[in-house]
């Protein structure tokens, strides 16, 4: 696990760093290995700004009510690499998937991106409630981009799993 770390460390200051690519990381470890690359950006000198998804869309509803949403936006789109985690567990209404495009958008081949996602790219439409919306994003986001796949359990299910702990829970499911 650690090789492969160091090998998307270098990948990293390859793809995102140097030519202000975007990384898209899905499934397990995703979130790690995004904090692992902030770190390694910020040792760069880089200016990082980490976010999950729902605090972001929730600080832009915020900012859009209270007439200050180009000012806030500026907030995501300054820093040299933006990292928005969970990108995909909770749907949107249309307000927070605008606001997460117009984001998108005014960042493209402004600044790096790593974006984390267990959801499959073709269910983004209904994650946005519009599928030309999830469309043009994944345009934007894609285009340009590393997708790095990552196969396996959870870390943070790894104890349970060693202890035998989710297979008592997946019996208990099934009955």
């Amino acid at each position: 696990c650690h090789e492969r770390l160091v090998q998307y460390i270098l990948l990293y200051r390859v793809v995102v760093v140097r030519i202000r690519r975007r990384l898209v990381l899905a499934d397990c470890a995703a979130p790690h290995l995004a904090v692992a690359l902030g770190m390694e950006a910020l040792q760069n000198r880089m200016s990082v700004y980490f976010v999950t998804m729902q605090r972001l869309v929730a600080d832009l509803r915020k900012a859009h009510h209270e007439g200050r949403l180009e000012k806030r936006l500026r907030v995501y789109i300054q820093p040299k690499l933006l990292i928005c985690d969970e990108v995909g567990y909770l749907p949107l209404d249309a307000l927070d998937a605008a606001n997460f495009f117009r984001l998108v958008s005014e960042r493209y081949e402004q600044g790096a991106m790593i974006i984390t996602s267990n959801t499959s790219f073709t269910n983004w439409g209904t994650m946005f409630g519009d599928q030309v919306l999830a469309s043009a994003l994944l345009d934007r986001l894609l285009h340009h981009a590393t997708t790095v796949n990552i196969r396996g359990n959870s870390y943070r299910m790894k104890d349970k799993l060693k202890a035998g702990v989710t297979h008592a829970l997946q019996e208990e499911v099934k009955d």
